[in-house]
């Protein structure tokens, strides 16, 4: 940090002590992380480019955040929805609650149903505050109505979108290690042959699900074909939200 001509604040920097669920040692209640300073205690819940990390990477404090952010634009929305006209409300939607759900939406690909199902909720009430609907009222037809993909729809557009971007030379170079074509093998099948598919890798552990190299290609195989070997990004995005609209709603 020296070389960078960075120095960190005693006073506002938060360290996070990673560990897996599973592990019988408990947390350490202080550490010297800095030199020559008091030892600190480590955070529960950091905040790093708006995104929250617990120690066992379940972005659980993230999606508690997100809900909270959500509920709370929607409660004064409210307040005003009776002045507003169904246009307006759907751009205020987009602009205050899906773009709170969006926002590194990928890191999510291992959330776990629960956690999915609360944003899911976020997003049920904002499309029941467009159409004026009460609590009870059922969405699905709503969001179909709206052209609103689902929460798990919308993490899987992002993941192929940073795939196809990966694969395409449009990605940081970091982000493009992570994703490898699969090559041929010996073994003669028709799927082997097929080069738009990638490497899959696969873990036991539920924390690394969640990971790009392991959740990517997955998501990313399931696509047919020519949706993999679409010619540019906007064809790719416009073919893509088809896709996953017609899967989500069986149409």
């Amino acid at each position: 940090m020296a070389n960078n001509f960075l120095c960190l604040n005693p006073s506002k920097t938060e360290f996070l002590v990673l560990r897996n669920k599973h592990d019988k040692e408990e947390n350490p209640t202080a550490i010297n992380a800095l030199d020559n300073l008091e030892p600190s205690v480590p955070a529960p819940l950091v905040r790093n480019l708006g995104v929250f990390l617990d120690p066992e990477l379940s972005l659980t404090g993230n999606v508690s955040k997100t809900v909270r952010a959500c509920n709370l634009c929607l409660m004064n929305l409210r307040k005003i929805g009776n002045t507003l006209t169904i246009d307006l409300k759907v751009r205020l939607v987009n602009t205050l609650i899906h773009s709170r759900l969006d926002y590194c939406n990928s890191l999510l690909a291992g959330a776990s149903a629960k956690d999915l199902w609360r944003l899911q909720k976020v997003q049920n009430a904002a499309t029941r505050f467009i159409a004026g609907r009460r609590s009870l009222f059922s969405t699905s037809d709503l969001r179909k109505k709206l052209h609103f993909l689902p929460v798990k729809q919308r993490i899987q557009y992002k993941l192929c979108l940073l795939t196809y971007k990966a694969l395409n030379g449009l990605a940081p170079a970091y982000l493009s290690k992570l994703v490898q074509r699969r090559k041929h093998k010996q073994k003669n099948l028709r799927r082997d042959t097929d080069v738009s598919y990638l490497e899959r890798k696969y873990t036991r552990y539920c924390s690394s699900k969640g990971a790009f190299s392991v959740a990517a290609p997955a998501v990313w195989n399931d696509l047919p074909k020519p949706l993999r070997d679409s010619a540019s990004v906007l064809s790719f995005k416009a073919n893509l939200k088809t896709h996953f609209f017609k899967k989500a709603y069986d149409c």
